[in-house]
């Protein structure tokens, strides 16, 4: 028997392409989709932060035809920074037109330093150096270090680059030159453009793999797993036994659980650091609060590292007349926040950028907390990680997906690794 906890993206996707082969999916919720979820209040949907999905592989299209018919639409992005009390366009590093003089001058003559220094920058560079080396003086310390200091919460000398060298664009020298003068560069990233529900929240798409997925067991909180007796135990009582499992719960929480851990991998799930968000969502009286569908705030006046309008995803969202956003606020897991406080904080700085006017009323709040949030990718990760997925996978456990994986991965990558991982099992 194949079991699979957790079912988000990933495990929906292992059962989905299991097809006829034996397999069981136990959920703690009391329905599928993980974080991939909306929330309905007051006229409102909600998801857990801005999920959107960005389709690079032809067979995940031939998917979304087939289990949710013309129900995405495909949405080109429009994002921005704000810095100087001003907007630029996404990415920074292309797009400094407009910001004051002095900025774009250090920037465009950081980058043309760094350019000519290609040939000698080395490789193995934390994140911080790699910023300078690959971006210039002037776009690391205006944007590139603020943002991810806010971001990662942490000193970005302890990071790796591996996370940031296929999701940050980089520009040429010449994009560099057109984005100062305001010829800007449009269509650069992994997330130029997107799909979206047209009329409802993301939770449509787990939902509509579900209706495909049989043998899903909700209400199921895993208690523990023993390694010798392929064994794992719920915290009802019920007991299940494996010949493989595929677990798609934070790394951490897994290791946590085995009872028969060996000891030098009980020490290392302290070392598997990550970074959580506090997410709020707010309802709004007025319509087209903000032309654009996120934003990103590098200053540290703003305690929020980006804030989305999902009114912009979608008008279905919202009542008439009405906008809605999400606040992301980024923490380390030793010193959470406080609810009310970063309610407050986040209001009064939305207000000082002027998303919020004096005269807006907020209609309705929504606040949730994603402990694990992002991975941080530092040293001990780059070592261990491969170790103790390989450790498992001799033990017949399969630990994938963004959080059992313990990496960066979009939706499309956790369908696409259910498949992978289906078709080894099969």
């Amino acid at each position: 028997m194949i079991c699979i906890i957790g079912s988000g993206l990933t495990g929906l996707s292992v059962g989905f392409h299991l097809r006829k082969r034996p397999y069981l999916i136990f959920e703690k919720e009391e329905k599928p989709g993980g974080l991939c979820r909306s929330i309905k209040t007051d006229g409102f949907t909600f998801d857990y932060t801005g999920h959107l999905l960005h389709v690079k592989n032809p067979y995940t299209h031939r998917l979304l035809s087939s289990i949710a018919p013309g129900k995405f639409v495909k949405i080109i992005r429009k994002a921005a920074i704000y810095y100087k009390g001003r907007y630029v366009a996404y990415p920074f590093q292309a797009n400094t037109f407009g910001l004051p003089k002095e900025v774009v001058f250090d920037c465009v003559m950081g980058f043309v330093d760094a350019y000519m220094k290609k040939s000698s920058r080395k490789t193995g560079l934390n994140f911080k150096d790699w910023a300078v080396s690959t971006f210039g003086e002037g776009i690391a310390r205006h944007f590139f270090i603020p943002y991810n200091e806010k971001l990662w919460q942490t000193d970005l000398r302890e990071l790796t680059n591996d996370w940031a060298s296929w999701s940050i664009p980089r520009p040429t020298l010449q994009e560099v030159i057109q984005g100062s003068i305001g010829i800007q560069n449009r269509g650069m990233g992994y997330n130029a453009s997107f799909y979206y529900p047209e009329k409802s929240g993301i939770e449509i798409l787990p939902h509509a793999m579900s209706r495909k997925v049989g043998n899903i067991q909700y209400g199921k909180i895993l208690a523990s797993v023993s390694l010798s007796k392929k064994c794992i135990k719920f915290k009802d009582g019920h007991e299940a036994q494996y010949d493989t499992l595929v677990s798609t719960i934070p790394l951490p929480r897994l290791l946590k659980l085995i009872e028969d851990l060996p000891s030098s991998y009980k020490r290392a799930v302290s070392r598997l650091r990550y970074v959580s968000v506090h997410n709020l969502n707010i309802g709004i009286n007025r319509e087209n609060v903000s032309d654009f569908h996120w934003i990103y705030f590098p200053e540290p006046e703003f305690p929020f590292y980006r804030v989305g309008i999902y009114s912009n995803f979608s008008k279905f969202l919202a009542p008439e007349k009405t906008s809605s956003m999400y606040i992301e606020v980024s923490s380390s897991p030793g010193s959470m926040k406080d609810p009310e406080t970063v309610t407050k904080t986040s209001i009064e700085a939305l207000k000082k950028c002027g998303i919020l006017k004096k005269r807006d009323r907020i209609l309705v709040k929504d606040y949730n907390t994603i402990e694990y949030a992002y991975v941080i990718f530092d040293k001990f990760h780059k070592k261990m990680l491969l170790e103790i997925i390989k450790f498992l996978q001799k033990k017949h456990i399969i630990s994938a997906g963004r959080y059992g994986g313990w990496t960066y991965s979009s939706m499309e990558d956790s369908i696409i690794q259910g498949r992978q991982i289906a078709r080894a099992l099969k």
